[in-house]
């Protein structure tokens, strides 16, 4: 075995390992998991795919479960498949980045500050906003120029810092604060963000509305709550009231409901 310091390697060198391990992985993905990606992104109707849209593609043909046949079979994403399987013996970098894939998350990251040595500095939005640190150029332009921005994306730790891969949706604040809320009462957050990927694409290429489609499931929990009496309508009311900006909270009032 070879310890790799992949800060003394250099971040170009490493990026290009980086591109060139998932290129092989892409190029491995048999026709039933693209077509399972495209079925996710609703792209299987579609005469063409635009280059952000293929990039999505591939992600979500790597990154998306598919159920096993039989009673007892298991869900496995075709990453869990392709990495372990890649010619890379003789290649310590790159054995080194195929051993990471699988375990890259797709979250909701604030991207905050640059950091001196030229990465940038985040916190991931969905995992009790843990600081990270990201080698990424771009994102470190973006936030020289602009300042703090929200972002949905999948990035792997590969040691001394985190890396992206190259496909990363730009969330409104409120785009953010509605995913958070809408998998903040998941009983199992893990399974919630394996497939978030699948929520903030098809939103991203088809134009829909992620702040809806993202409290969709809190909604109906709410409105479920309501309809049994585990929730009064009073104290939704009032909560609502407080939250709305400019508009206080209405007062409660004694006298009971009588129909």
């Amino acid at each position: 075995r070879m310890d790799l310091d992949l800060e003394l390697i250099g971040y170009p060198a490493v990026r290009e390992a980086f591109n060139d391990v998932l290129q092989l992985c892409v190029e491995r993905l048999g026709k039933s998991e693209l077509k399972l990606a495209e079925e996710l992104l609703g792209l299987a109707e579609c005469d063409g795919i635009a280059a952000n849209a293929a990039a999505m593609l591939a992600d979500t043909a790597l990154y998306s479960a598919k159920q096993k046949s039989g009673p007892h079979g298991s869900a496995r994403r075709a990453i869990d498949r392709i990495a372990p399987r890649l010619p890379l013996k003789r290649d310590p970098l790159g054995a080194h980045i195929a051993a990471r894939l699988p375990t890259a998350r797709f979250s909701v990251f604030l991207v905050e500050r640059m950091h001196e040595d030229g990465a940038v500095l985040a916190r991931d939005l969905l995992d009790e906003c843990a600081a990270i640190r990201v080698m990424d150029r771009a994102l470190a332009a973006q936030v020289a120029a602009l300042g703090e921005f929200a972002i949905a994306g999948r990035l792997v730790d590969l040691g001394p810092w985190h890396i992206g891969f190259g496909i990363v949706v730009p969330l409104r604040r409120s785009e953010a604060m509605a995913i958070r809320l809408g998998i903040a009462d998941e009983a199992d957050l893990t399974d919630a963000r394996a497939t978030l990927h699948e929520l903030v694409y098809p939103a991203h290429l088809h134009g829909l509305d992620l702040v809806m489609l993202a409290l969709e499931p809190a909604i109906t929990a709410l409105a479920d709550a309501i309809d049994k009496g585990d929730l009064g309508i009073d104290d939704l009311v009032t909560g609502l009231g407080a939250l709305l900006p400019g508009r206080p909270a209405p007062k409660q009032k004694r006298k009971a409901f009588a129909p």
